[in-house]
């Protein structure tokens, strides 16, 4: 009886102890990470005084105190001020500096006046003035007060939850006199993140060691609680074996009621999980094949639709960019653009009734008839005539779509096309913003036989831009029912309207998506993207002088040179013109309008140049000192020169308001 009671004393203290282990080691990490803060902190403050110190003793090395009074009483800078300046600014832009300076301190006013003053890119001051004076800190005139003294050159203020140190350094003079002070003010921002990344991580660690803890709380409790119903857990490895004929497996329970009878509801589960499952199996099997054709038919879809980009590389009048995400697994929307000939382009957006394997089905004829009768000879407004009437045949279902479809000439820029009740496009020109193309709609396709289709026309020129989608772009919601709209797509597309096509329907398509933030896409989103980059003109092309055009006159001039009889060393002669002159054009000129054109004489290869810039003659452009090395020769104009020693004829006029100049290379 005595060892009995004393088994029983031993086992009741097991628990309290380990309870009592568990919370003293969680204890221990909390006091751990608590100190480790502290000293973390205080470390990365030293350092960031030492930097702070670091710079205002640079600084200070690199002022001339005799010249501080000058500039005071002058109020104005020479060119050694100015250098002075971009000094400080770069340091502080460099070194995250919100604010330096260089001021002399007034202690019977107990204000600072200052000499230099400048503050970096992303601090958000304006700097000020020479001789500008405002109130000195207490802590600065304490500082200033400090280097008089002699107890130290260098005094550091430290504002951690203004998020900023300063380091005050003095400015002596020849004899060793304290003249002005050097202020560097230094962004702390990044102490305060990693002081959070610290308590992320410490905190992380102790939840770790909690987890942790608890598990092997859990794994004694379960040892020396859970053991009664083991018998029943044993019983229930064998379920699987059991479920197929719908029988429960045997549970022999000894002993406590309580475990029996959940021992008996196990049994009535077992049984009832069996019947589940068979009936489940015979569901997923249909589920799964439903699913299979479901993923042929997106398949199908898919491959019906461009989707190699880009689809013309040897095209570099124009670029052009398509996608279509399905709500559903298939959809109703499609796009299309194919070649009529070499010189058209045939553009088609359009939107089905209904979603799902039906839309899709009626999509891909209408999207065969477009294709079939345009390139059968028809104008568009024909084509879409004669589509109408062949979907209006045996259309039991009801169905119809709205389709914008367009015909462009790329040699003249002449659009035509026709909207059969579909949303308005927009159009960018050149110079300007995302505009919608609003004309008068027609009726829908498929919605009526006999119906006549009106077309529209206007012209793109070079840089213009046009932006075709379905309504599933605009009527992008949120959970709460607001619309993504018009004013929205116009916004998202003027934001980024200098990007490549690819890169506006992927912008604009993440914006939809941020816009309905996690509501699921009720319809389809199809979009496509067109940048009309240049025009033939004569024998050159005209373009819109912005930096992609730059590219677009290369491969303009690398696909004429192509098969000719130019050696690479002349070819290499013109690439270097155009890219001189070209690129003055783009970025100095202010030109909204320029032309290019390369001839093939019988001794010579001539380039010429148009724009309705700024007048700008080459021949005056002073020619560099090519006797200086580059570090000590000024920069510009070597590109000219180059022209300039190379060709064997440069010319330059201006008439009509429009700079021509003509450079021609001998083959």
């Amino acid at each position: 009886m005595v060892m009995k009671g004393k088994r029983k004393f031993t086992k009741s203290l097991i628990r309290p102890i380990f309870n009592a282990l568990i919370g003293l080691i969680m204890l221990l990490s909390f006091a751990i990470g608590t100190v480790g803060y502290f000293e973390f902190s205080n470390a990365l403050k030293e350092q960031y005084a030492e930097i702070a110190n670091g710079i205002s003793k640079y600084i200070a090395s690199e002022i001339d105190a005799a010249t501080l009074d000058g500039y005071l009483e002058s109020k104005t800078g020479d060119e050694e001020y100015d250098k002075v300046c971009r000094l400080l600014q770069h340091t502080a832009d460099a070194e995250d500096c919100k604010v330096i300076y260089v001021a002399k301190v007034h202690t019977d006013t107990k204000e600072r006046e200052y000499v230099y003053n400048v503050v970096s890119k992303t601090s958000g001051y304006t700097p000020y003035a020479i001789g500008h004076r405002d109130n000195a800190s207490e802590g600065v005139l304490n500082a200033y007060s400090s280097i008089l003294n002699g107890e130290s050159d260098t005094q550091n203020l430290m504002y951690t939850r203004e998020g900023y140190t300063t380091s005050v350094y003095p400015v002596k003079d020849n004899g060793g006199d304290v003249t002005a002070i050097v202020g560097v003010v230094k962004d702390m921002t990044l102490l305060n993140k990693a002081k959070s990344s610290y308590v992320i991580q410490v905190s992380l660690i102790e939840v770790a060691i909690a987890v942790i803890s608890g598990i092997v709380w859990v794994i004694y409790m379960r040892h020396r609680i859970v053991m009664p119903i083991r018998q029943v857990s044993q019983a229930s490895l064998n379920m699987v074996e059991h479920l197929e004929d719908g029988t429960s497996p045997e549970i022999i329970v000894k002993k406590d009621d309580e475990i029996r009878d959940l021992a008996d509801c196990f049994s009535d589960m077992y049984r009832e999980i069996g019947e589940y499952i068979s009936k489940l199996k015979t569901i997923t099997a249909e589920k799964e094949r439903i699913g299979a054709e479901l993923d042929v038919a997106a398949k199908i879809q898919t491959s019906m639709l461009p989707c190699i980009f880009p689809p013309f590389p040897d095209r570099k009048d124009f670029d052009i960019y398509a996608s279509m995400d399905a709500a559903k697994e298939v959809g109703g929307d499609f796009y299309d653009f194919y070649m009529l000939g070499r010189d058209h382009l045939a553009i088609t957006v359009a939107d089905v009734s209904g979603k799902g394997i039906p839309a899709a089905m009626f999509m891909m004829r209408a999207k065969t008839l477009i294709k079939s009768f345009v390139e059968s000879g028809k104008s568009v407004d024909e084509t879409f005539s004669l589509t109408n009437e062949a979907l209006c045949e045996n259309n039991t279902a009801g169905m119809f779509l709205t389709a914008w479809f367009g015909i462009l000439n790329l040699n003249s820029g002449e659009l035509v096309f026709v909207n059969a009740g579909h949303n308005p496009p927009l159009i960018k020109r050149a110079s300007g913003e995302y505009e919608y193309l609003r004309v008068k709609p027609n009726f829908i396709l498929a919605g009526m036989e006999g119906t006549k289709y009106r077309r529209n026309t206007l012209t793109l020129n070079p840089g213009d831009r046009l932006f075709v989608y379905t309504d599933g772009v605009t009527e992008a919601m949120t959970s709460e029912g607001k619309l993504y709209g018009e004013d929205g797509l116009r916004q998202t597309l003027n934001a980024c309207k200098g990007e490549g096509c690819e890169n506006i329907c992927k912008s604009t398509l993440k914006s939809i998506v941020t816009f309905a933030g996690g509501a699921p896409q009720s319809d389809d989103i199809t979009m496509l993207s067109l940048n009309y980059n240049y025009r033939k003109n004569g024998e050159g092309i005209e373009l819109y002088p912005d930096r992609s055009s730059i590219e677009t006159v290369h491969a303009y001039a690398e696909k004429f040179v192509e098969g000719k009889n130019i050696s690479p060393k002349v070819a290499n002669k013109l690439y270097i013109a155009i890219d001189e002159i070209y690129s003055n054009v783009v970025y100095y000129s202010g030109a909204t309008k320029a032309e290019m054109a390369i001839s093939l004489g019988e001794d010579r290869v001539t380039l010429k140049f148009k724009d309705n810039g700024k007048p700008f003659n080459p021949l005056e452009a002073p020619e560099p000192d090519i006797t200086l090395s580059s570090q000590d020769r000024e920069v510009g104009g070597l590109g000219i020169f180059m022209v300039k020693k190379t060709c064997i004829d440069l010319r330059y006029s201006y008439e009509n308001g429009c700079n021509q100049v003509t450079v021609s290379y001998a083959l």
